[in-house]
């Protein structure tokens, strides 16, 4: 089973639900606890409400109910591929913001990118891909 944006059952669940129980157990803010690991803080409230909405139950389009996984299934229409290489590879620039969208998704962007572009990513983002 791929795993998907929101899975509780893919490796980097797995690993962040292990994060998460050693925060619980360190007696630190989410905040001291993320700056000791160098993890961001968004990571850890993102993957906090992952764990706690898991099975939940919504309201689908035509009223009946459905899992949050479901409805994410359910409005997926991008097919993803990986691509081979063609070039030097380089270091993608660094984050200077993330962004944690109503849908889930977590968008991460890098210094210089243009709010055109920014606008353009989130719309598509917001409108289920």
């Amino acid at each position: 089973m791929a795993a998907r944006l929101g899975s509780t059952r893919s490796a980097r669940a797995q690993q962040m639900r292990g994060v998460l129980e050693q925060w619980k157990r360190s007696g630190l803010t989410l905040q001291e606890f993320g700056q000791q690991r160098s993890i961001p803080r968004t990571t850890l409230v993102w993957w906090r409400h992952v764990f706690r909405h898991a099975g939940r139950k919504r309201r689908g389009a035509n009223g009946g109910q459905e899992s949050l996984p479901e409805r994410a299934l359910a409005s997926a229409a991008a097919v993803f591929r990986e691509l081979p290489l063609t070039g030097p590879v380089t270091r993608p620039a660094p984050a200077v913001l993330e962004v944690v969208l109503r849908s889930g998704h977590v968008l991460r962007v890098p210094e210089g990118m243009g709010t055109t572009t920014l606008q353009a990513v989130i719309a598509v983002l917001e409108r289920g891909c």
